[in-house]
């Protein structure tokens, strides 16, 4: 702490605040590139209108940080003790989910949608919920049913 009581800044929080903000800004411009009306479609029905507006909250959601780390309430800095905070907060779990979902993008129209998603929500129930695998499966194959039925048959959304 520096004097007066007041935290110094969370480096950390600065760096990611820095990144998201620069990330939302490319994210804005691109989006602020697409043409807003045309013959074809006017401002509001834009395809740059929803990408706009998800960098614009971005773009919020990293100055709050950059304004939370300067007043010192953010997290602390990268050092020694980082695997252990990080472990404190589910980085594992995090990690894990991304690979779910990594696999599933990378199986995608390799394997059947149904099988897809059933080993999804297999796998991501038995490491999050931690049913025993019968329960497990009937979960899975009843979503992957669901989500076949719902989707394919009655919204007609054509899946991969």
């Amino acid at each position: 702490m520096s004097e007066g009581g007041k935290k110094e800044p969370a480096p950390a929080d600065t760096l990611a605040g820095t990144g998201l903000a620069a990330l939302a800004g490319g994210f804005l411009i691109a989006a602020l590139g697409i043409p807003s009306s045309t013959a074809l479609w006017n401002w509001y029905d834009s395809p740059g209108l929803t990408p706009a507006l998800l960098a614009g909250v971005l773009l919020v959601q990293a100055a709050v940080l950059l304004v939370r780390s300067r007043g010192g309430r953010g997290v602390e800095d990268v050092g020694p003790g980082w695997v252990e905070r990080a472990r404190s907060w589910g980085a594992g779990r995090v990690l894990l989910a991304l690979v779910f979902c990594v696999g599933f993008v990378v199986f995608m129209g390799r394997v059947p949608f149904g099988v897809l998603v059933a080993a999804f929500v297999f796998c991501m129930t038995l490491a999050f919920r931690g049913l025993d695998p019968l329960r497990a499966a009937l979960l899975a194959l009843g979503t992957a049913v669901g989500v076949t039925v719902v989707f394919g048959r009655l919204f007609f959304v054509p899946l991969p």
